[in-house]
């Protein structure tokens, strides 16, 4: 029942773009039949699928760097209240500020080029996986490290048996958070400098139809539904318990 009201959503949002994009043609909304056959010849050309891939490489090195480094932090922020007090208002600050209004400074520190747009793409998503992760960590009892501890368990011993299994869903909903976060900032990075994704959408919106430039934010999506899905089927194979439980969704 869930998957057909789904889908009957999909299918009213497509009949409704389908007929204001006739009524107010392709140069103001191109409807999904022409963006359809945008898609199709984007799928087939090859220069543009590689400068998506090749797009997708800095960002997935800013996304696997914030998770080296907002996991972590996260982990001890959530157990060690000085460093939380230390930290935590730091964090708050970035968290809410546009990655947007520092580009014109990481231009000048990095320049334009492949790690401008790494550095983007960790400051847009490392403090979303920070704080998810520091919210997991915050909420696990201290009675299950004691009887732990009770037990001879080592510090290490303690984090891979207690900690690590409890942080677990909290870890895998600040990825996906942040890997949402990361291909947004990946495209915004490389609409400022014109360059790979985003220099494929300044080219398509120079065109009199809408249809490539949709295409390409379809595209994007369907990239973004894709990596989150697999991280989840990821996180499945790795943690099978968790399978259908809190992991699945943000806390």
């Amino acid at each position: 029942m869930t998957l057909l009201l789904r889908l009957t959503g999909v299918a009213l949002f497509l009949l409704i773009w389908e007929i204001a994009g006739r009524h107010w043609g392709d140069s103001l909304l191109a409807p999904p039949s022409s963006v359809a056959v945008e898609l199709v010849a984007l799928a087939g050309d090859a220069a543009a699928l590689t400068t998506i891939w090749v797009s997708l490489a800095p960002a997935l090195v800013g996304f696997v760097i914030a998770c080296c480094i907002g996991m972590p932090l996260g982990a001890l922020m959530g157990r060690s209240p000085v460093w939380n007090a230390l930290i935590h208002p730091w964090v708050s600050l970035f968290v809410v500020t546009s990655v947007a209004a520092i580009v014109p400074i990481l231009i000048l520190l990095v320049g334009t080029g492949w790690w401008f747009v790494v550095a983007v793409v960790v400051l847009s998503s490392v403090w979303y996986v920070t704080l998810t992760t520091y919210q997991g960590a915050v909420r696990i009892d201290r009675r299950w490290l004691d009887v732990g501890r009770s037990f001879g368990a080592s510090r290490l011993q303690a984090f891979r048996t207690i900690m690590l299994p409890a942080l677990f869903p909290y870890l895998l909903a600040g990825a996906r958070i942040g890997l949402v976060h990361a291909i947004r900032s990946m495209v915004l990075a490389q609409l400022f400098i014109v360059s790979g994704i985003g220099g494929m959408l300044n080219e398509a919106s120079m065109d009199i139809s809408t249809a490539r430039m949709l295409a390409l934010l379809v595209a994007i999506m369907g990239i973004g539904l894709l990596a989150n899905h697999g991280l989840g089927r990821l996180a499945d194979g790795l943690a099978p318990w968790q399978t259908g439980g809190s992991a699945s969704t943000p806390p």
